[in-house]
């Protein structure tokens, strides 16, 4: 008991977050009712006859060309099996959240002061797009979460003494992660970068390379082998595979919808792989619409505030929602600028730099693929991170004018 008492008095601000997210995003889900639409239907669909014994899912062009989407359906199929209800959905979704907000804190506060990483972590927790997002049945939550995990973690290694123990749990759930959103490349991808700046800064190289190959290894081995697995048992008939990779390229480079979601082009590209292969080299060539193209898209990733997923535009009180989650935007964005440049003269943690080099390898992956406000989701929570650096500048500045007073 004394331990616990103990344990709670040195966690009080974590279980107070927790806690605070948690019953806001309750709040969300009982107030909005979101109807189960678009991809997010299909994989709902599916997940109830995984339930309830049936398979006619399997003979759908959508999972036979895109079997990634069957992690996240199998996680609600074991969700439902427990408890068969949307609402019972929404919930867990507010739990991960809820822990996602605890991580945000827990890896800011390595970077920048405790009072910065606690207002940043309550500053991301009432983001009105992450937060009312809650009520949508979304793919993108679980799969954060386990970054966020794995780089705790990873940001815990000591390379001077036992490390291989460590890596391999990094490399495991980076391989789940996927398995639930296939967009951990980008993670692993920034790992490596973090490793070459780490060894750039007199860390063994030695022992860097072995971590790198045990984490890669470990990522590589987690989803290939469930890929396998779910094809052999005849779960899924593409297991994880994605077997038109050159799609989300089409739309990328897509001039006319600034690369978001075209409905004639999944009319003729989404099922047809070689179409697409052409078509997208075919666009990637004009070189000359690349660089608007880029800023349009920079754009709509970075700025453009869309709640319609969680909401209806029809709703009276969407245009004032929709202009408070675009002030929250601009700030964060702000924020996290000046941080990741380093307009402020504090010295590089290893910390800062991996969440820079994710951010900047997200930015780079989205201007090439296809993008909409949404996919910033993954984006802002990097954000919340680093943004605890700018403000731990502000309150040295005020700080040194209250002195000059």
């Amino acid at each position: 008991m004394d331990k616990l008492k103990k344990w709670i008095k040195e966690n009080k601000f974590i279980i107070f977050l927790f806690l605070f997210s948690f019953v806001i995003r309750l709040g969300v889900i009982l107030l909005v009712d979101t109807p189960i639409i678009s991809d997010f239907k299909v994989m709902y669909d599916a997940a109830l006859e995984i339930v309830n014994g049936t398979d006619s899912y399997k003979s759908m062009g959508y999972f036979i060309t895109w079997g990634y989407q069957m992690g996240h359906v199998l996680y609600q199929a074991f969700l439902l099996s427990i408890i068969n209800s949307v609402f019972f959905l929404k919930i867990v979704n507010c739990i991960v959240t809820s822990l996602t907000v605890v991580f945000v804190y827990l890896i800011s506060r390595r970077i920048c002061s405790e009072r910065s990483a606690k207002i940043s972590s309550i500053l991301y927790s009432i983001f009105l797009f992450p937060l009312l997002l809650n009520s949508v049945l979304t793919n993108q939550f679980l799969p954060a979460l386990i970054i966020l995990i794995a780089l705790y973690i990873l940001l815990n290694i000591n390379f001077k003494k036992k490390f291989v123990i460590s890596s391999v749990i990094v490399g495991i759930l980076l391989g789940l992660s996927n398995i639930f959103r296939s967009e951990t490349i980008v993670i692993v991808f920034s790992i490596l970068l973090y490793f070459v700046f780490l060894f750039i800064t007199k860390v063994d190289w030695k022992k860097l390379i072995i971590s790198f190959l045990i984490i890669f290894m470990g990522y590589y081995v987690v989803f290939n082998g469930t890929s396998l697995l779910l094809k052999a048992t005849n779960v899924s008939p593409s297991g994880l595979e994605i077997l038109n990779s050159s799609w989300k390229f089409v739309l990328g480079f897509n001039y006319e919808t600034s690369g978001m979601y075209s409905n004639q082009d999944a009319a003729i590209y989404a099922r047809d792989s070689e179409a697409a292969k052409k078509e997208a080299i075919n666009r990637i060539m004009q070189f000359e619409k690349i660089p608007l193209h880029f800023l349009k898209k920079t754009k709509i990733l970075w700025f453009n505030s869309d709640l319609s997923w969680s909401i209806s535009m029809d709703e009276v009180y969407y245009k004032v929602l929709n202009i408070i989650n675009q002030i929250w935007i601009i700030l964060f964005n702000i924020l996290a600028v000046c941080s990741a440049f380093k307009f402020i003269k504090f010295k590089f943690e290893k910390e800062h730099v991996l969440m820079c080099l994710i951010l900047l390898v997200y930015f780079g992956v989205y201007l090439l693929i296809e993008v909409m406000p949404r996919y910033a989701y993954s984006l802002q929570i990097f954000e919340a991170i680093i943004i605890g650096i700018s403000l731990d500048y502000i309150f040295a500045k005020i700080k040194v004018l209250k002195k000059g007073k």
